[in-house]
């Protein structure tokens, strides 16, 4: 049984959302806060599994509240947020700040709530298998971008990076991208599974912290070396070869694909494309999305790494590689980055 704190200021939204965990005979809404001091001091003295917390709350916002419940008390945190460009914004920040995922504001007058009630509930027993991590000081920071040899390395140079990511993915591109050196010379393939706004917030997020050119991907644009291209929330991403240059294509995709954009879409895409040049890193995440592809990539020769599973989030994708006896390197977030520079830049 889940056991659930539900921080929520307004007496309707509330409900809603206490009715809708209590569908589940997993979940058990243990109680709930009306303010972010409160639901600090609830997390101590209750020790909730998982906390759904919104942002705007009178006393302390949900923001302040995420962070010293991650310095003080680690506990999976899910955020409550509204799909528009200023929700997309403050959830990113609650992601970076350690939020385990974010739900969509429910409403009573929504024309679909059946499928927003199976997604609150699907994304709080997640967050219940989560790893949180105590938040303190980094130290080595200089160390992360530092060019360390590694016992395996492409028996060819790359000429692509492809990441894979799912739950925990904001957090953790945040300990890796900001460390790649901004002359590896190739260009980097993100799939973060994302709606729409929140993928081009990603990128904005990331930019913020990096030397890399970092973007959401668009339809048409000639694919360029030292750039990151995140694929569009909503969408499919495909790269190919055009007039003999690299061009990205955006497209709705099939619709029997789970998650758009899709870690198994664009790696097969790109595997076609570089074969036996393309670095695939698979990064935390629920569930098996990019299994097949990354099964792929290797059969074609590319190198593969894996986040291992004490830093990861959630372990499902990468132990979904990992499975399969193709990881070259199994390596946490925090040298990931170190890895990345030494195959592209060691002498």
């Amino acid at each position: 049984m889940v056991r659930v704190l539900v921080a929520e200021d307004s007496p309707l939204m509330r409900r809603v959302l206490i009715k809708i965990l209590q569908k589940s005979p997993f979940i058990k809404v243990i109680d709930y806060a009306t303010n972010g001091r409160e639901a600090i001091e609830k997390v101590v003295s209750l020790r909730p599994d998982v906390v759904t917390m919104d942002v705007e709350m009178p006393v302390l916002n949900g923001l302040d509240a995420l962070k010293t419940i991650m310095q003080t008390c680690p506990t999976p945190v899910v955020m409550i947020s509204t799909l528009t460009q200023k929700g997309a914004e403050v959830t990113l920040k609650a992601l970076s700040l350690g939020a385990v995922d974010f739900i969509p504001k429910p409403s009573v007058y929504s024309t679909d709530l059946e499928s927003i009630e199976n997604e609150i509930i699907h994304k709080v027993l997640n967050a219940s298998k989560a790893n949180v991590f105590v938040e303190k000081v980094e130290t080595g920071v200089a160390n992360r971008n530092k060019i360390t040899s590694f016992s395996k390395k492409p028996l060819v140079r790359p000429n692509a990076i492809f990441i894979g990511v799912s739950t925990g993915g904001p957090k953790t591109l945040g300990e890796i991208i900001p460390y790649i050196k901004n002359d590896i010379g190739v260009p980097i393939f993100i799939v973060q599974h994302m709606p729409p706004n929140f993928t081009r917030q990603l990128a904005s997020t990331l930019s913020e912290k990096s030397l890399l050119c970092i973007k959401e991907a668009e339809k048409g644009e000639i694919v360029k070396p030292n750039t990151v291209y995140i694929a569009p929330g909503g969408k499919q991403m495909e790269v190919t070869l055009s007039g003999g240059k690299t061009v990205i294509n955006i497209v709705d995709g099939p619709d029997d694909l789970i998650y758009k954009p899709s870690v198994d879409y664009v790696g097969f895409s790109l595997a076609r494309l570089y074969k036996d040049r393309l670095l695939a890193i698979m990064l935390t995440g629920m569930g098996n999305d990019g299994a097949k592809a990354f099964g792929f990539i290797k059969k074609l020769g590319g190198f593969i790494i894996a986040e291992d599973q004490s830093t990861a989030v959630i372990f499902g994708m990468p132990k979904a590689v990992i499975d399969q006896g193709i990881a070259d390197l199994i390596l946490p977030c925090t040298s990931i980055a170190g890895a990345i520079n030494s195959i592209f830049l060691e002498k």
